[in-house]
């Protein structure tokens, strides 16, 4: 690992742009003359921009499925079984699958080349599912693409760790993460225009349109990749950063003591794997990002509640309020996350409002209303993941290859329990009462806010993690045989 306090500047890190268009911007903008504030412009402008835009097509075609269900593909293919719960958990047995190998093959091939050409085979995958002839062959579908779109989150997530500081960081990852939100828009707005307008345009159903649309858009997203796609600030070959812009983003994150991901040895990437499957850390987050998670999933089922009592241009469309709602909850309160610092009380404190909605949602109030309000409502309660994800990056920010592992084997445990929990728990038959899925989702919740409370009682008794990494307990032993040699003399 090459560690980034060793870059040495050049004097040309301070000083406005030398060249280009952004020189031309610095004469009239005065914002433009900070060399930082370009680069952050450029980074905001093409790397997040690429994963909102990749995360809402990747919302769309993941949840097209459901979406299409509700719009003609359940009468098509003659869908009147468990069929939907089922291509959902084979979805997630192959992301599970594919989320750790993702991970690690990352650490000998570059993210620019690697993500590209997942995001290229999901697209390809989606378009498929489109001519589809039965349920069993969109049940092997579903697991290839399962595995493709276990690449892209984790990566997405390692790469905004990798080039953005504290002050930044939570709003970004909050605005790659409401682009499921955004993505569940679109998809509502977009299946709503297919069903009404492509309906049995050239012999193909609405709910078809809706794949061959999605899968091509990802196609053409998965090329523009392998051009935007900066990998890290060590490794950066990205054409639209200057040397000097490189050389600042690794100044940048050597400033506040973080290192960022690199190709490493086998053996190295064996001795880190080895470490954080024995630290307390890597329990605490996962267990509060997983319960967290599968207490957000109450929402997953809230178009078939819809189905009931609306038609389907309706069910496509009410949603569209709840995802607005949830994006600017996510951006405002991750915010005020990055200008406070206030990690952890960010992170509980929409948990906690969450616990009380669904614990509403378990009583199943007798009026429709009621209902529907406090559905919508959980759109408003996801906006702690980011906070929580930005804590945990703070605390590993000597350890960037162990952050991208943590947080692909958080999100492997979480799909695991996507892959199982609805089997039992969220039965199409029990809908939309769902008399063990709300209760448990309640008992989820509030063990997540738990767990966070012993993560940051925890991370404030062991300051030497964040400081010095793993090695850590080694720093403290030398440390400690200093001063007794000190002492004695």
């Amino acid at each position: 690992m090459e560690h980034l306090s060793k870059v040495e500047p050049t004097g040309l890190e301070d000083q406005p742009p030398q060249a280009g268009l952004f020189k031309v911007l610095a004469r009239y903008v005065p914002y433009f003359r900070n060399p930082q504030h370009v680069l952050v412009f450029k980074l905001d402008c093409l790397l997040l921009t690429w994963t909102f835009i990749a995360g809402i097509l990747k919302e769309m075609d993941q949840s097209a499925t459901s979406q299409a269900y509700v719009s003609g593909m359940k009468e098509s293919l003659n869908l009147y079984g468990n069929e939907l719960i089922n291509f959902n958990t084979l979805f997630s047995v192959g992301y599970a699958i594919g989320l750790i190998p993702g991970q690690l093959i990352q650490t000998k091939v570059r993210p620019s080349i690697f993500l590209p050409f997942c995001e290229i085979s999901w697209g390809v995958l989606v378009t498929c599912i489109a001519q589809a002839p039965n349920a069993k062959t969109i049940y092997a579908l579903r697991v290839l693409l399962g595995l493709f779109s276990a690449v892209f989150w984790p990566t997405a997530v390692s790469m905004i760790f990798n080039w953005y500081t504290p002050t930044e960081l939570a709003k970004r990852i909050a605005f790659f993460n409401v682009s499921d939100a955004a993505g569940g828009m679109f998809l509502s707005a977009l299946q709503a225009a297919l069903y009404t307008n492509m309906n049995g345009v050239y012999g193909i159903a609405g709910w078809q349109w809706l794949f061959i649309v999605s899968g091509t858009i990802t196609i053409g997203q998965g090329l523009l990749g392998l051009v935007i796609i900066p990998d890290s600030p060590v490794l950066t070959r990205a054409i639209w950063l200057t040397d000097t812009e490189k050389r600042l983003a690794r100044k940048r994150m050597a400033d506040f003591g973080a290192n960022t991901s690199n190709m490493i040895p086998t053996k190295v990437v064996v001795q880190k794997l080895q470490k954080l499957t024995f630290h307390p850390m890597t329990y605490f987050f996962l267990a509060a990002f997983a319960l967290q998670a599968w207490a957000n999933r109450a929402n997953s089922y809230f178009t078939l509640y819809l189905n009931l009592r609306f038609s389907t241009y309706q069910v496509n469309v009410i949603p569209i309020g709840g995802y607005a709602l949830q994006i600017l909850i996510n951006l405002g309160l991750n915010a005020l996350s990055d200008w406070k610092h206030w990690r952890w009380q960010i992170s509980v404190a929409p948990a906690f409002f969450l616990g009380i909605v669904l614990s509403v949602l378990s009583a199943w109030p007798s009026d429709w209303r009621v209902i529907i309000t406090f559905y919508f409502l959980t759109y408003a309660t996801n906006a702690g993941s980011p906070s929580l994800l930005a804590w945990m990056a703070e605390l590993l920010k000597k350890e960037p290859e162990a952050r991208s592992i943590i947080v692909a084997l958080t999100v492997t445990i979480v799909y695991i329990g996507h892959a199982t929990i609805p089997i039992r728990v969220w039965r199409t038959s029990d809908s939309p009462r769902y008399p063990i899925g709300f209760p448990l989702a309640t008992a989820f919740i509030f063990s997540s806010i738990f767990v966070q409370l012993g993560m940051l009682w925890w991370g404030r008794r062991n300051t030497q993690l964040a400081r010095y990494g793993y090695d850590a307990s080694n720093v403290s032993a030398r440390l400690d045989e200093e001063i007794s040699e000190i002492t004695k003399k």
